[in-house]
C-alpha cells in the first residue's frame, strides 16, 4: 500500500489527503499548528468553479469555452494556460466530487466575476459556498476557530464548514492526523511513498517577502506560521520556481489588540470601501483608484504607495457620521463607541491636520467626490460602472456605490497593503508533481499556496483561490496514491 504524507491541513491538504485515501493509499496529514484547517478555516470557504452543476437552475448558461475565454482576458504574468484548461475542464466534476464524498452541499452565489464585462465573464453563480451543516462535536473541536467571529453552535458555516466536510470524509477513509509538528525538510520524514506539500505560502516570512516582493507585506490576513516551509523543502530538491512575485493581494486594516495566536490580526477591506458615502485617499489627500476595485488589484495598487505610519498604513478610508451610523466595519459595530485608533474630527480641515495633509487638499477631494456622487457618475475612476462594483456596494441605497460625504464628524480608517496568501512556489505538472529542470521530482507534490499558481497575476472571481486548489489537489492526491504503481 502506498504511504502518502500530506504536510498541511487547509483545503488543499485535506483535498489531497481525501483523494489519496479514495485511491487506496495509507495517508497521514501533518499540521504544524495545534488545530486543523489553516487559513481556509478563517476564510469564507468559497470556491470559484466555472460551468458548475448549479448554474442552470439560476438561468445562467456557462461553458468551458466561455470560462477559458474569460481567463484569457484576465490572466497575465506567469499564467499557465495548459493547467488552466485542465482546471476549467474538471471544475464541475470536482465540485460534484466534494458533494459525493463529503457531507457538504454547495450553494451557488449571485456574486459576479471580478471582471464581468470582459469576454466570457459572468454576472453570478460561478462561485460556490458550502452550506452550513451540523458537524459532530469531535470533528468541530479539531478545527481552527475564526478569531472574534461568533462561534457556530453545532452548525458550521463558511471555511470551517468546508474544512469539516473534508476532514469528516478523510477520517472516515482512515486518514491519520498529527498536529503541532513543523516539518522543514524531507529528511525529517520516513517510511513514505510520496509527500504532498500543502503548508501554504510565505507571507509571514519577512526575508522571503523582501526577496521576492521587494518589501515586507504589512497586512497578511492569513494565519501565523506561513513562513515558506514548502518553499524550503522545494529548494532542497532543486525545484523549478514560478510566479514568485505574486500574491492574492488585498487592502486590509488592523484593530489594535485583535490578535491571532499572539500576532496582530489583519482583516480584508471589501464591502467597507465599496459602499456609498466613503472614499479612499493617499497621504496627499487625493483619490488614486476606484475604491470598489476587486481586492487583488486594489491591494497591488496599495503596495506602490509610500508608508504613512510604522504600522504599514499607506492610505485612509474617509467617511462621515451618517456612514458611520449606517455600516459596520469588520468587528467595529455601529453601536460601539468610536475607538481611539479610528481618526476623527469635527471638520475636514481638522482631519487634514491630523492626517498631515496639505491644507485644503482633502476638502477639495471630498468636494469633487460629492459632485460625482450627486451626478451618480464617477468621472475620475468610474466607480460603480461595473456590475461587480454595484454588487459589493449597498443595493438598498439609491446608488449602490456612490454617496456624499458631508456630515461631521468625519473619520479616517487606516488602509494597509495586505494579502490573503502568496501565489509562488515550485512549478508543478498537471498532477501536482514538483518539477526540477522540467522533469518531475520522484514522489514529491505541491498544491495550494505551496505551489506556483497557474492564474499568474489574476484573481478571476470570489473563491479564485479555493476553486483551483480543489481541482489540482484532487489530481495530486490521486497521482500520489499511484506513484509507486
Amino acid at each position: 500500500m502506498q504511504e502518502v504524507v500530506v504536510l498541511g491541513s487547509g483545503v488543499a491538504g485535506l483535498t489531497a489527503a481525501l483523494s489519496a485515501a479514495e485511491n487506496g493509499a495509507s495517508v497521514q496529514v501533518i499540521e504544524q499548528a495545534d488545530a486543523l484547517g489553516g487559513t481556509t478555516a478563517i476564510s469564507g470557504g468559497v470556491a470559484w468553479m466555472p460551468n458548475n452543476h448549479l448554474m442552470d437552475e439560476h438561468g445562467l448558461d456557462d461553458s468551458n469555452d466561455q470560462a477559458l475565454r474569460y481567463l484569457r482576458e484576465v490572466v497575465g504574468g506567469e499564467g499557465d494556460f495548459q493547467l488552466l484548461e485542465i482546471f476549467v475542464k474538471e471544475a464541475r466534476e470536482a465540485a460534484l466530487w466534494i458533494e459525493e464524498l463529503t457531507p457538504l452541499q454547495w450553494e451557488a452565489l449571485p456574486y459576479p466575476d471580478y471582471f464581468p464585462e470582459r469576454d466570457g465573464g459572468q454576472l453570478g453563480y460561478r462561485s460556490l459556498e458550502p452550506l452550513g451543516w451540523p458537524v459532530p462535536e469531535d470533528i468541530a473541536r479539531q478545527i481552527r476557530a475564526a478569531p472574534n467571529r461568533a462561534q457556530e453552535q453545532g452548525v458550521l458555516t463558511m471555511g470551517r464548514a468546508l474544512i469539516a466536510g473534508l476532514l469528516s470524509a478523510a477520517i472516515q477513509r482512515g486518514v491519520r492526523f498529527e498536529t503541532g509538528r513543523r516539518v522543514t525538510s524531507l529528511k525529517e520524514l520516513s517510511d513514505f511513498s510520496a509527500v504532498v506539500l500543502a503548508m501554504g505560502g510565505f507571507e509571514r516570512d519577512s526575508d522571503l517577502c523582501s526577496e521576492y516582493f521587494g518589501q515586507v507585506v504589512p497586512g497578511p490576513t492569513g494565519i501565523p506560521g506561513l513562513q515558506g516551509d514548502g518553499l524550503t523543502i522545494a529548494r532542497e530538491v532543486g525545484a523549478d520556481m514560478g510566479n514568485m512575485s505574486e500574491a492574492w493581494w488585498c487592502p486590509s486594516t488592523a484593530r489594535p489588540g485583535e490578535l491571532i495566536e499572539g500576532q496582530q490580526m489583519f482583516r480584508l477591506l471589501l464591502h467597507e470601501r465599496a459602499r456609498p458615502g466613503c472614499l479612499m485617499v493617499d497621504g496627499r489627500g487625493e483619490r488614486f483608484m476606484n475604491e470598489s476595485l476587486n481586492y487583488n488589484d486594489a491591494g497591488r495598487t496599495l503596495l506602490g504607495l509610500p508608508r504613512l505610519r510604522p504600522d504599514g498604513t499607506v492610505a485612509w478610508l474617509i467617511f462621515d457620521s451618517e456612514h458611520r451610523a449606517r455600516y459596520h466595519f469588520g468587528t467595529l459595530r455601529i453601536d460601539e463607541p468610536d475607538p481611539d485608533w479610528l481618526v476623527s474630527s469635527t471638520s475636514l480641515e481638522e482631519l487634514e491636520i491630523q492626517l498631515d495633509i496639505s491644507p485644503g487638499q482633502l476638502t477639495s477631494t471630498v468636494e469633487e467626490f460629492n459632485v460625482f456622487a450627486f451626478q451618480g457618475v464617477d468621472e475620475r475612476f468610474h466607480r460603480g460602472q461595473s456590475a461587480y462594483d454595484r454588487f459589493i456596494g449597498d443595493p438598498t441605497s439609491s446608488h449602490p456605490s456612490l454617496g456624499k460625504v458631508c456630515t461631521g464628524p468625519f473619520y479616517a480608517m487606516p488602509v494597509i497593503p495586505g494579502c490573503l496568501g502568496t501565489k509562488g512556489g515550485p512549478s508543478t505538472d498537471q498532477d501536482g508533481r514538483v518539477l526540477s529542470k522540467g522533469a518531475p521530482v520522484p514522489n514529491l507534490y505541491a498544491v495550494g499556496n505551496a505551489a506556483a499558481n497557474p492564474l499568474g497575476n489574476a484573481y478571476p472571481g470570489a473563491g479564485g483561490t479555493i476553486g483551483p486548489h480543489i481541482v489540482f489537489s484532487r489530481r495530486a492526491g490521486r497521482s500520489a496514491a499511484r506513484s509507486g504503481c
